[in-house]
């Protein structure tokens, strides 16, 4: 029988009603070539009101000595919170943060672990999984291979990196030293992590060329996974999110790499709004809100061309009204064009 700190690897996961994701998950895991007795499983439940995956949950717990499980007494509604008990509880020198719903490649760890070397963080590739084919994703640095830095001023570029805190690997030490945590209560959490960590680390390496984790593309209306819910409550819990990013600059006296890390979020939750079906009245108040935010990082995305111009310039110019009435514009161009494609694509592009 090993001993905990003998694991090579703590996978952390925030669990919700999951259901039969789980068993997918956790095979991915057992089937990785590093070996299922060198990993670490830490599910944390965000208080499930499913009783399949409860009881999934707690077979799990009991069927393995790597796997533990911590079942939440109240509901949460992010995964932060449990992405920070998970790393409370991980007794591995390294740490990664996976979705519930995905799984990884099978050499993905083995990889991951040989490669980190000294560097504080390792970051690699996934595969974009729709219910009939499966996309590499293609960074902006295209076809390069391994980047690696000994802090960010190296390439400033790996800011730009999707957020996708399922394919980056931390040495838990770095984390746990710099207070660099989830943000609890909103979303943009994993923004906040890639971005702080980034910021802080000595030592970055990217595997542009390694794939190591196929993350589903959920949009269906019986199937949604969080990024692609549309309501008031998560456009307003990114843009929360959004403004504790800020906070973290200011205090860290980075503010100068703000419109880098916003260069693509910010016009995307324009457009999550635009693609949304909420009241009128509740886009005033996102603008309003926002003002702040838009008027100090943004900066033109290039992938949006120069469709949203006019709605950014509106909310610059404080002109809220208008900027409704431009949103919903823009809206019934979408419907016409059918360009619900183009929102997974751009949210594909940032996962964050």
């Amino acid at each position: 029988m090993i001993k905990m700190s003998d694991y090579n690897i703590s996978v952390i996961v925030s669990t919700y009603n999951t259901g039969d994701y789980l068993t997918e998950f956790l095979d991915s895991i057992k089937s990785q070539s590093i070996g299922f007795e060198n990993i670490e499983v830490i599910f944390v439940d965000d208080n499930s009101t499913d009783s399949y995956t409860l009881d999934l949950l707690r077979k799990m717990n009991q069927s393995y000595a790597n796997v533990k499980v911590e079942f939440l007494n109240t509901n949460s509604g992010f995964p932060g919170t449990g992405r920070n008990i998970g790393l409370n509880l991980a007794d591995a020198d390294y740490v990664i943060f996976a979705d519930h719903d995905d799984t990884y490649t099978e050499n993905a760890f083995e990889m991951m672990c040989s490669k980190i070397g000294e560097n504080d963080m390792l970051i690699s590739n996934f595969n974009q999984v729709y219910p009939n084919k499966s996309i590499p994703f293609k960074s902006i640095y295209k076809d390069s291979g391994e980047i690696q830095v000994s802090n960010i001023d190296g390439d400033k570029n790996l800011l730009r990196v999707p957020a996708a805190i399922w394919t980056r690997l931390f040495r838990k030490s770095f984390l746990i030293e710099n207070g660099i945590d989830f943000l609890e209560g909103m979303l943009a959490e994993d923004v906040y992590v890639a971005s702080y960590s980034c910021l802080k680390a000595k030592g970055i390496i990217y595997l542009n060329d390694f794939y190591s984790y196929n993350y589903k593309i959920r949009d269906s209306d019986s199937d949604k996974s969080t990024i692609h819910v549309r309501n008031r409550k998560y456009i307003e819990a990114i843009l929360n999110g959004y403004y504790k990013i800020d906070e973290m600059l200011i205090n860290l006296n980075k503010t100068s790499y703000g419109e880098i890390i916003f260069k693509s979020h910010l016009t995307s939750w324009l457009y999550t709004i635009v693609l949304s079906k909420i009241s009128d009245e509740d886009k005033k108040e996102l603008f309003i809100k926002s003002y702040d935010i838009f008027n100090k990082y943004y900066s033109k995305d290039p992938y949006f061309k120069e469709r949203y111009d006019n709605l950014v310039d509106l909310i610059l110019n404080q002109k809220f009204d208008d900027a409704v009435l431009e949103s919903n514009r823009l809206e019934k161009i979408q419907e016409n064009m059918n360009d619900r494609s183009l929102f997974s694509r751009i949210k594909n592009k940032l996962v964050g």
